[in-house]
């Protein structure tokens, strides 16, 4: 019976080491993720940026043929 519990307690610890370590590899891909949002959304301003000084801010290969 206390072998048992010993190995009981010893699965217990591995597992809460598990998930502390867990935690903390996805609170830094959340920081991760977060910093790549923001850049992401800093690109797409500038893109827009350029697009609204090329013109009518819609792509070229957006854009119809004149005879339509």
């Amino acid at each position: 019976m206390e072998e048992r519990l010993t190995k009981l307690e010893m699965k217990l610890a591995y597992a809460e080491e598990t998930i502390v370590t867990l935690d903390s590899v996805v609170t830094e891909q959340a920081k991760e993720i977060g910093l790549l949002k923001s850049r992401l959304e800093s690109l797409e301003k500038r893109v827009s940026d350029v697009m609204d000084e090329m013109g009518d801010g819609v792509a070229p290969s957006d854009q119809r043929p004149p005879h339509y």
